[in-house]
Formats: C-alpha cells, structure tokens, sequence
C-alpha cells in the first residue's frame, strides 16, 4: 500500500542533507588542519605553535575570500553550511570567530567587536586553564 504523502518528510530530508553536509565538511577540514599544521610545525623546527598559527590564518584568509565569493554568486544554505560550518569550522575554528568580529566592525559595531576579541581570548584562555586544571585533579582522584 502506497504511503500517503506527508510534507514534513521533505522538511526532515533537507535537514538530514545539511547534517550530512556539515558532517562531511568538517571531517574534511579537521584532516587539513592535521596535515597542514602538522607540515608546517615540522617543517619549521621551533617550539613556537606555528602549525597552529598557520591554520588560523590560512582559515581566516579563505573564510574571507570564501564569505565574498558566497556573496556575490549566492550561494545555497547547504553550500554555505558545508564551507563555513563544516570544512573552515572543522579546520579552524578561530576563522569563524574573526569572520564574526569582521562583520561587527563592518557594522560600525566597533565596541563589540572589541569586547569579541578580548572575551573570547582571555575566556578561552581561562576555559583551557581551568580544563586542565580540573582534568589534573580528576586524574589525581582516579589514580
């Protein structure tokens, strides 16, 4: 017996295709940061991060050639979820975070824009510092 058509099966489908989407983006770009951070930390021989200082702005720099291109030839959603969301979300997250910060000074959100950059620094710093903190002492606990 045929099923009777039901119109939030398509809405579940779009939904399930972006997941996929964003899935397949970021599997993508979380292996392009391993490769390309890993390289260039090799290839430099310093213990400074700049496998990881190469991600972020190599990230930050295609986000934003990316976000322009996105706009003058409108892209889709789904292309959109899967650049911005998946592939520059899985190979850096700190693209994403100066993408934002852009857009609010484009705004002439200036104030805001400064409050991004210092909050997400100094509270990411202290969210890494308390992360480990706690992990330390909870191994303490298990050992």
């Amino acid at each position: 017996m045929p099923r009777a058509f039901n119109p939030a099966r398509g809405k579940h489908t779009g939904i399930m295709i972006k997941v996929l989407l964003l899935i397949a983006g970021g599997a993508i770009g979380s292996a392009l940061r391993y490769g390309v951070s890993t390289w260039v930390q090799k290839a430099m021989l310093y213990s400074f991060p700049f496998g990881i200082l190469s991600v972020n702005v190599i990230g930050s720099f295609l986000i934003g050639f990316c976000w322009s291109l996105a706009e003058a030839f409108s892209f889709s959603p789904n292309t959109r979820a899967f650049l911005f969301t998946g592939l520059f979300g899985g190979f850096t997250t700190f693209s994403s975070f100066t993408l934002d910060t852009l857009t609010l000074m484009r705004t002439g959100e200036y104030k805001l824009a400064l409050i991004n950059i210092f909050a997400s620094n100094i509270l990411g710093l202290l969210a890494v510092f308390l992360g480990l903190l706690l992990g330390k002492n909870t191994l303490t606990l298990i050992k």
